[in-house]
């Protein structure tokens, strides 16, 4: 009687400590809710600044510009007693062709000479001078470089004549043609014409005004149009000469400027102190690279929800024994992700968990690696809850850390599109680009939420086309 009544007390003992042991409440001390601050580097974009002008625009403009009467020598004693009046007059429009980096100009022209005729340094008896009159294109070639200090140098030099009609002069009235002799006298002529092509051009491409103005666009803020309040800011500090191209009626200047450039969202962004534009560097290599760095962020009452809607409500069975999870919470504890999670069932309590978030490129979303039992968590359930760390939990843990990027900015994304879509700044400027694809290039842990810095690539240009630049440099 006696044995058995203590193995009913012994039995009575052991499952009193088994339902001591299964009601236990684990409450390990949490990691150290801690953030670290990280500078934040955007990643650096190249904006194409470029005028694309068409060659018809520039003839207008020079042919507005240049004088019916070109030159003009009224004296037979100037230039070195060279015996000579010259005067030449415009016949017709400047025709224009711009090849690869040079410019071939037509200039037709109405000329008359005056020769004073002398023998033996008396005037002849007969005569004090021969007029020669007469029509002929010439030809010139320009070549255009681009000093450090964006000033247009030029060098022009003749290609050769046409006479359409040949010169004559008049003696007793009759016309004699004489063109051995004017094709003697003309060559002297030519580099006078040279300098002025080469004034009308550098007065033409008024090309550091066109680059000051879109230097100094670059600085304010744009308004991207949409339901989004967002912002795209510019930060220019470099720029590098694009080389002069032309082809099919069209001549093609630009600069690749180095800048930073983000999306600001729900804030309209100071504009910066505009800095002077600097000079030309050398461009090493061509590109079109282009990065828009928007920081967004998901908050944490998201990503506790998301893990909930996916773990809650639910029973997850290890063997013999049953647990769920109740609530979770995540915060930064330095640059770790720390999950906290109550539970019943098995065992009751809170676990805490850590983990590396990081960007899944493969479906854009925030996820979390190696995702571990903090380690007073273990310790204190080493003993009593062995079983909790196979890594099933671990592992369904993590695979519900599934937070999307692409609904949280996709609006935002589709709004930059449209706004890169011949995007009008005024003054003949026009933004134009695409977007290639997404990327996060960096992850960090803020109070509130985990930070992202999106990275949009792309092209981007700002242009002038089709007219010439109206500018005044500052």
């Amino acid at each position: 009687m006696i044995a058995r009544r203590v193995i009913v007390l012994g039995l009575a003992l052991l499952t009193s400590v088994i339902l001591l042991n299964s009601c236990k409440v684990f409450k390990p001390a949490m990691p150290i809710e801690s953030y670290k601050s990280i500078p934040r580097k955007p990643q650096t974009s190249i904006i194409n600044l470029y005028a694309d002008l068409e060659v018809s625009k520039l003839e207008s403009l020079i042919n507005g510009q240049l004088d019916s009467v070109l030159y003009q020598d009224t004296s037979f004693v100037d230039n070195s007693g060279d015996n000579l009046k010259f005067k030449a007059w415009k016949d017709g429009d400047v025709r224009l062709d711009f090849e690869q980096d040079e410019l071939s100009w037509e200039l037709p022209l109405r000329i008359a000479f005056q020769k004073g005729v002398k023998l033996f340094g008396y005037n002849l008896p007969l005569v004090d001078s021969w007029e020669y009159t007469g029509q002929i294109r010439l030809r010139y070639k320009t070549k255009l470089t681009i000093n450090p200090d964006w000033s247009i140098k030029t060098i022009t030099k003749s290609d050769g004549y046409i006479w359409t009609k040949k010169p004559a002069v008049k003696i007793g009235g009759v016309d004699i043609p004489v063109t051995m002799v004017v094709n003697l006298l003309l060559p002297a002529n030519l580099q006078s014409f040279s300098q002025q092509i080469d004034e009308l051009v550098a007065k033409g491409f008024d090309f550091k005004g066109f680059a000051e103005q879109g230097w100094r666009m670059l600085f304010n803020p744009f308004k991207i149009p949409g339901s989004y309040d967002a912002w795209l800011s510019v930060t220019p500090y470099s720029v590098a000469l694009v080389p002069i191209q032309g082809s099919e009626g069209h001549i093609r200047l630009g600069a690749a400027i180095t800048s930073d450039v983000e999306c600001l969202l729900d804030n309209l962004p100071s504009s910066g102190k505009v800095n002077a534009l600097p000079d030309i560097q050398q461009l090493k290599s061509p590109s079109d690279t282009f990065k828009i760095n928007l920081l967004t962020d998901i908050p944490y009452a998201t990503i506790n929800r998301i893990i909930k809607d996916e773990m809650g409500d639910s029973t997850f069975v290890f063997g013999t024994r049953r647990i769920k999870f109740e609530t979770f919470r995540v915060y930064g504890t330095n640059e770790k992700m720390a999950v906290e999670t109550t539970v019943t069932g098995s065992i009751k309590g809170t676990l805490y968990l850590t983990g590396i978030p990081y960007f899944h490129p493969e479906d854009t979303t925030l996820r979390i690696k190696d995702l571990k039992f903090d380690i007073k968590t273990r310790n204190l359930m080493i003993s009593s809850a062995k079983w909790l760390f196979s890594g099933k939990i671990e592992r369904m843990i993590a695979r519900s850390v599934a937070i999307p990027f692409k609904s949280n900015i996709s609006e935002t994304e589709q709004q930059i599109s449209r706004f890169f879509n011949h995007y009008s700044l005024g003054y003949g400027f026009e933004l134009n680009g695409k977007l290639a694809r997404l990327s996060v290039s960096e992850l960090f842990l803020s109070p509130e939420s985990v930070k992202a810095n999106v990275v949009f690539s792309g092209n981007l240009s700002l242009g002038l086309v089709g007219a010439l630049p109206q500018v005044t440099p500052k």
